[in-house]
């Protein structure tokens, strides 16, 4: 019945390189695989209006499929899809193992800091632009006239905010101040961050011993419109904590069908071809031969900045203060440590120097 349906997973994390990943499978990198058509991201397991459409409209996303559930034009093909939203939210991974029992999950960690201002910094990004966020990577350049924030606007919420940022930061009325936007990034990232370290606390006090922190942070039971609000929003912090989420994953899924690739070595290509080849091996397709095209490794996205391989670089107006990096290193400090001894003794990475930023919390008296 699902021989028609993906075989792996790539479930994130967001904006941990799952971009970098879908435009080498997409791009032909091996023959023997096939990525859903259409936009990137499916958020089947996900989201609740894309899961209510059924399996066979999730089915009907890749070439070949047929009218009927498991019928398709050729079985002999491993299919797959990308979708970062799978890792965090709450009803993914269950969804996930009802459906595709036997299939490969693919997760990409990246150091938590770093990977929440990069997703904070999208979020600013879409607040301030619009749809130019998807357009250009320096979405805010682009802003030039309240016009142009009205031909862009994707939700009313979204522009209100847009029109506050320009009446604050606009520079005779033609563009905007980048002084005024890096303190516009800053406070607002301060404010986000404040916000959501004061529910953390409040979870850590009130939670029952085996109530799971996402439950607690109120993640359960919402509606898909006040979930995506909630998670993209307001959950900068959590959603780096890779620990909580990868415990729900494995309730549902065998260890062995797991496989955690640090985002770091996706950023040299010499580590982004090593990292492919150990893909291959997981989803049990051949790492060379005629089939396998890694010359795509070594070619520049349509997106990239600075000639390298990753995919939807986004540039940054403003940097987090050192103070608050020291604030957040702090609190995910103990979360990498649980992190690194959880991935150990499942064996899903031989030594904690697979990945450096675990390293560094796992010595001595750090946290």
């Amino acid at each position: 019945m699902t021989r028609c349906l993906p075989n792996f997973l790539v479930i994130g994390t967001q904006k941990g390189g799952t971009s970098s990943l879908h435009f080498l499978l997409k791009s032909g990198w091996h023959d023997g695989i096939q990525v859903n058509n259409g936009e990137k991201e499916i958020h089947y397991f996900s989201w609740d209006d894309n899961f209510r459409k059924g399996p066979l409209v999730y089915q009907q996303r890749f070439d070949g499929s047929g009218d009927r559930l498991g019928e398709c034009a050729s079985s002999d093909i491993v299919r797959g899809e990308v979708s970062a939203t799978y890792l965090d939210y709450p009803k993914a991974a269950e969804r996930a193992a009802q459906l595709l029992p036997s299939a490969k999950i693919v997760v990409l960690l990246r150091e938590p800091v770093s990977r929440l201002v990069s997703s904070f910094n999208m979020k600013w990004q879409v607040e301030t632009c619009g749809k130019l966020t998807w357009t250009r990577t320096d979405c805010y350049n682009g802003i030039t006239s309240v016009r142009v924030i009205n031909e862009n606007t994707v939700a009313a919420r979204q522009r209100q905010a847009a029109i506050a940022v320009w009446n604050r930061c606009n520079v005779d009325k033609k563009g905007l101040d980048h002084d005024c936007l890096k303190q516009d990034f800053v406070q607002k990232l301060g404010a986000k961050i404040d916000a959501e370290i004061v529910r953390l606390n409040d979870c850590q006090k009130q939670k029952g011993f085996n109530e799971e922190l996402g439950a607690c942070l109120g993640m359960h039971g919402l509606e898909q419109q006040k979930l995506y609000a909630l998670m993209e929003d307001n959950m900068f912090i959590y959603r780096s904590m890779y620990v909580e989420q990868l415990n729900r994953w494995l309730k549902v899924y065998p260890t062995s069908s797991l496989l955690v690739i640090p985002s770091e070595h996706l950023k040299d290509p010499n580590d982004m071809k090593r990292v492919m080849q150990s893909f291959a091996r997981f989803v049990g397709l051949p790492e060379e031969g005629p089939k396998v095209h890694h010359d795509i490794i070594f070619k520049a996205s349509p997106a990239s900045k600075d000639g390298a391989v990753h995919e939807n670089g986004r540039t940054y107006i403003g940097e987090a203060p050192p103070d608050l990096i020291e604030k957040l290193r702090k609190i995910f400090c103990p979360k990498n440590q649980e992190l690194a001894q959880f991935l150990l003794d499942r064996g899903l990475i031989k030594l904690v120097t697979d990945m450096p930023w675990l390293a560094t919390a796992t010595k001595r008296d750090l946290c």
